[in-house]
């Protein structure tokens, strides 16, 4: 995946077709049909709306959406009467707790699934098909280097319950850049202000990678506060946390990512032998926080500018 300059950028129905074009390749052209699919999330997420949402727009078919709510009980019972109140040729699952019961309560359904951080863990490897929430790593890194050309020090802060692919591949992928990693894992949430202490002085950047150990809302203050104070650029993975005062975030585009899966959930429903591997996301988004830039002292100027998919700005 190669950055491009934002005259460039491809529509989200252009991305759509791409996601398209590259399922044509497992499943052929005639054996794709509308399907009657059941869309599932769970835990009522804001960030959950677009794919679903576009998924609904995108998709030819019947669609029905359920939310299944926190509880994993009664999140089974939803899916079971869903199931029961007619046909289901795929399910559309977000969230990883969607994900997960709709594999245990309907195996037999042909499954996609989006918004899953780090979806190995939960057993769908062999059994289902998806969108990875992680982009790939030496495309998050161009684009930080692109961005910060004077970062020669990258640190993170992890947890066993970070992605593990992120971990993997950033190694070789900064090589390639001539980024320096600092790594630094912790045990514990309470254990992240210590560990950003003990690397701040050998560090110009952090990246905040998704690790539900390491982001909690205070860990999250405290880092942005403490990074804005030293004069390090806090790098995220939502356009939230760059709202909240990290500098920017390369994330996937989720509205891109629902049209990808409506493409998906078409060959899954119609392939009668394989099931096409989990894809990455095709769109992405970048959103820079212009006042922690100038904080910061990093110019902002007009060539970031159009780069950035969104810029916030108080001072607009």
């Amino acid at each position: 995946m190669r950055f491009r300059r934002k005259h460039a950028k491809r529509s989200a129905p252009q991305l759509a077709a791409l996601a398209i074009a590259s399922i044509i390749a497992v499943t052929p052209a005639s054996a794709v049909r509308p399907s009657r699919v059941l869309v599932v999330t769970s835990d009522g997420l804001p960030q959950y709306r677009q794919p679903v949402e576009a998924f609904v727009a995108a998709h030819s078919g019947e669609v029905r959406v359920i939310d299944i709510g926190a509880s994993k009980e009664s999140g089974r019972d939803r899916i079971r009467r869903a199931a029961a109140e007619g046909p289901i040729d795929a399910v559309f699952a977000v969230g990883a707790q969607a994900a997960w019961l709709s594999r245990e309560v309907l195996p037999n359904v042909p499954l996609a699934f989006a918004m899953v951080i780090d979806w190995q863990r939960y057993g769908l490897k062999d059994t289902a098909s998806g969108i990875s929430v992680e982009l790939p790593v030496d495309a998050l890194l161009t684009r930080f280097k692109l961005l910060l050309p004077r970062m020669r020090r990258l640190g993170i802060i992890y947890s066993d319950q970070a992605p593990s692919r992120t971990l993997t591949d950033a190694e070789s992928a900064a090589a390639e850049l001539d980024i320096e990693l600092v790594p630094h894992e912790v045990s514990h949430s309470e254990d992240v202000p210590g560990a950003y202490r003990r690397i701040r002085s050998e560090i110009d950047a952090l990246w905040m990678v998704p690790d539900p150990v390491v982001v909690t809302h205070d860990n999250f203050r405290y880092l942005a506060n403490r990074t804005s104070h030293d004069h390090i650029a806090f790098l995220a993975f939502s356009e939230n946390f760059v709202r909240a005062g990290a500098l920017l975030s390369v994330s996937p585009d989720y509205a891109t990512m629902g049209s990808q899966a409506a493409a998906l959930v078409d060959a899954l429903a119609s392939s009668q032998s394989t099931t096409p591997t989990v894809q990455a996301p095709i769109g992405s988004s970048l959103v820079i926080n212009a006042e922690t830039a100038r904080a910061l002292g990093i110019d902002v100027d007009m060539n970031m500018l159009s780069l950035a998919d969104k810029v916030i700005d108080s001072d607009e």
